[in-house]
């Protein structure tokens, strides 16, 4: 099951990109997101047929992802600030958007000029 506090780890542990496209486990989603999901990689970049072709993350910049990942029942692609999660079994993809925490000095600022 994936949880927050997985998320969470999963920004920590992959926090940059790694030194070549070539490191990461790209055939994870060929054994498992192909089919249901119409991965298509070129030289350059990810294109995921069962996301709209509007949606920004349709198309991924191969040396924007930090890595791949395999679950019990999801392919993830862990990007800078979101993770998408890949069904093994169906076409069904979810994201998880990172969302920045606010500073000290933010709230501070937020509440001085909020009054």
């Amino acid at each position: 099951m994936v949880t927050k506090k997985l998320i969470d780890s999963i920004y920590k542990k992959y926090s940059s990109v790694p030194a070549s496209p070539d490191e990461l486990n790209i055939g994870l989603l060929f054994d498992y997101a192909m089919e249901n999901h119409g991965i298509v990689i070129d030289e350059n970049d990810l294109y995921i047929g069962s996301v709209d072709p509007s949606s920004p993350f349709a198309i991924l910049p191969l040396d924007h992802i930090h890595e791949i990942l395999e679950f019990e029942k999801y392919i993830a692609i862990v990007l800078p600030n979101s993770i998408i999660f890949l069904d093994k079994t169906s076409s069904d993809v979810n994201v998880h958007i990172r969302m920045e925490k606010s500073s000290l000095w933010s709230k501070l600022k937020d509440t001085l000029t909020s009054r």
